[in-house]
């Protein structure tokens, strides 16, 4: 069997991009052919074709990886190939407005094209339950979960098997400054604008020396140097952002880190919580789209707006041993139920219920 890939778009960081990969691998590992193929190939994608270069035979299956808008939808649609959607969310367009404009277009097509995508493949299936009851919601009769397949083991060791305890102390003997981190596209939605802020307010009250670091590639080069003056306005010289890493490079700031903070908005699945369960972190998160499915038992979950009570508890997250300890053992749980054994087990019974076998 051959199973075409089919994405919106394919870039050297993207979650998408990097799972799109490793499904390549396990199709390779089952015997089975293909290729895969993005509307847009960014510059280190390397693997994925220009979709216009799509050559297939009506007994090969289109794996459909929706995240965005897709041209020539309708062209892909009525070829006689049978079809699996991958839902992957759809980052509502109001969010992207203001400071990216051509991404929000594209959100919008995307969510207006999802009917149309579940109404003409056979098999719909998504990487969460929260976006799977999206597709339910536009009738799909039949949904399944595969959960991202995520190989934390690219980014390399925790930096110790210490169960727990506060932050390491420096290379002097003295505490080493507290580090928050928070790893993800520099986007509105993704609010690193809260995280400095709450950030700027534990630091005020707590830790005069304490440390934050975001990774993620911006969603445009403006909203970037935005997040850089306010981080430069509320803790100046406390606050690096980075984009770009590889996963040697991204490994070191995970092993770096005393505390994962996401306060995002909208979130489908968030590969970086499962990375900082790999590296021992407690995690705190804001429990929007799939975040609490994701994480489980394994994390401090806060629904509370005032960021002086995200402070407060990132001092607690950051000085109780015995809750770090416990959070870095459910984590590991929590990591285990992802294995990718499990989710490629998911993926191959999809693919052959879609292709009909």
């Amino acid at each position: 069997m051959k199973v075409h890939q089919i994405l919106s778009g394919a870039g050297p960081h993207d979650a998408i991009t990097t799972e799109a990969r490793a499904f390549r691998a396990c199709f390779r590992q089952w015997g089975w052919d293909g290729g895969d193929y993005a509307t847009h190939v960014s510059p280190g994608a390397g693997g994925f074709l220009p979709l216009r270069r799509l050559r297939s035979r009506a007994e090969d299956l289109l794996l459909l990886h929706h995240s965005a808008g897709a041209r020539k939808l309708g062209e892909l649609l009525a070829l006689p190939n049978r079809k699996l959607l991958l839902y992957h969310n759809v980052t509502p367009a109001w969010w992207l407005w203001e400071h990216a404009p051509v991404t929000a277009v594209h959100c919008a097509i995307g969510r207006e094209q999802l009917p149309k995508l579940v109404a003409g493949v056979e098999l719909a299936a998504a990487d969460s339950a929260f976006n799977a009851a999206e597709l339910e919601l536009l009738g799909a009769s039949r949904t399944e979960v595969i959960p991202l397949l995520v190989d934390v083991g690219r980014l390399g060791a925790p930096a110790t098997d210490v169960e727990g305890g506060p932050p390491t102390p420096g290379v002097d003997g003295a505490p080493a400054p507290p580090t928050v981190i928070f790893v993800g596209r520099l986007s509105p939605h993704k609010r690193q604008d809260e995280v400095i802020r709450a950030f700027a307010r534990y630091r005020a009250a707590r830790a005069p020396n304490a440390r934050l670091m975001l990774v993620g590639d911006p969603i445009t080069k403006g909203y970037a140097e935005l997040l850089r003056r306010l981080a430069d306005a509320l803790a100046p010289g406390a606050v690096t952002i980075e984009s770009g890493l590889s996963d040697d490079e991204l490994g070191d700031r995970y092993r770096s880190a005393d505390v994962f903070l996401c306060l995002s908005e909208h979130e489908g699945f968030c590969v970086p919580l499962l990375e900082a369960f790999h590296f021992g972190l407690p995690v705190i998160a804001r429990p929007a789209g799939a975040v609490p499915e994701t994480v489980g038992d394994a994390a401090l979950l806060i629904d509370d707006r005032d960021l002086a009570v995200v402070s407060e508890l990132l001092q607690i997250a950051l000085t109780d041993g015995q809750m770090r300890a416990e959070l870095r053992r459910r984590g590991k749980r929590r990591l285990a139920a992802y294995a990718p054994e499990l989710v490629a087990a998911r993926l191959r019974a999809a693919v052959e219920a879609a292709a009909g076998w």
